[in-house]
């Protein structure tokens, strides 16, 4: 006779066994996406590792010889990044670019200017065309809230030269987004230099050493009216500058237009060139070797040297 709490009870248990089965049998057959998908992570994991490397600043040892000149002539970049406050009205990305051959002491340049800048840390991406390495590194710094962070990118040529647009994309916005931060300074080292490529349009800042790799091309041409919009670009810029108490010396306000002008290709060159003489002419201020926040000719040149390269 047939029971029918009995039966439902059997229909029940044959199903529960029928999709323990069915678990097992899928997971079985899920086992080698499974066993790929962790070895892929692994091999993420390391690839990073070998990409990137964090350590402290007071741990670097950098052997650098024959650059006391340079290093002084840097010397009010290096103080605006020890004390950016003093500098928090300038308004200019801490991004550096340092030109140089293979071998050429960048990398020792750079470490050196982490010490004297008083960074605490750096982080270093071996490899700029990985992605997670990238975001991996903008991760570490932007967890560095209270202490100085130095970003070091060496032969970030290499990418501009070999990656797609979609990795430069996210290149240039690491170089953007941590550069904007007052306790951070990121610097990249390049041996091949191009004028008005995307790598000098993203580096307002370039120091070039001796022997570099800077490919000849000609300035772009500008347009009778593209001239005239960059002179008032320049006579904005520097109308604001004399506005907040910067004032010309051995020049004119003309000038100094007229210079600028015949060497830039575009007004974020010319805010750069503006804003490195005024970083220059506080600098001297700050420091006693000028009594106001005077702009001369000398300054301007060096100012134009370390935005237009070639």
């Amino acid at each position: 006779m047939w029971n029918g709490l009995l039966g439902g009870e059997n229909a029940l248990l044959i199903t529960e066994e029928l999709l323990v089965f069915a678990t097992v049998v899928g997971s079985v057959a899920a086992l080698p996406a499974f066993i790929e998908f962790v070895s892929e992570f692994r091999k993420r994991k390391e690839r990073i590792n070998l990409s990137l490397e964090e350590e402290p600043v007071s741990a670097l040892t950098p052997r650098l010889a024959g650059m006391d000149d340079l290093l002084e002539s840097i010397a009010d970049l290096v103080d605006r990044a020890r004390h950016p406050d003093a500098y928090k009205d300038l308004k200019i990305g801490n991004e550096v670019l340092i030109i140089g051959p293979n071998q050429s002491g960048k990398k020792s340049l750079a470490q050196s200017i982490a010490k004297m800048a008083g960074m605490e840390h750096i982080i270093t991406v071996y490899n700029t065309r990985d992605s997670d390495a990238l975001a991996k590194a903008k991760s570490i710094v932007r967890g560095y809230k209270r202490q100085k962070v130095m970003l070091l990118l060496p032969r970030i040529d290499l990418a501009y030269k070999h990656s797609d647009p979609e990795l430069l994309t996210e290149l240039d916005a690491l170089i953007e987004s941590t550069s904007e931060l007052q306790n951070v300074l990121v610097i990249a080292t390049a041996v091949l230099f191009e004028p008005d490529s995307d790598l000098d349009n993203t580096f307002g800042i370039k120091i070039s050493l001796p022997g570099a790799n800077v490919i000849e091309s000609d300035r772009l041409e500008v347009s009778r009216d593209a001239q005239r919009v960059l002179s008032e670009v320049a006579r904005f810029y520097l109308g604001d500058a004399v506005r907040r108490g910067f004032r010309l010396s051995g020049m004119t306000e003309d000038q100094f237009c007229e210079r600028v002008l015949d060497c830039v290709a575009n007004p974020a060159e010319i805010e750069d060139v503006v804003v490195l003489c005024e970083t220059t002419a506080l600098f001297r201020k700050r420091t006693g070797k000028a009594p106001g926040l005077t702009i001369d000719k000398q300054i301007l040149e060096t100012a134009i040297h370390r935005v237009v390269v070639g």
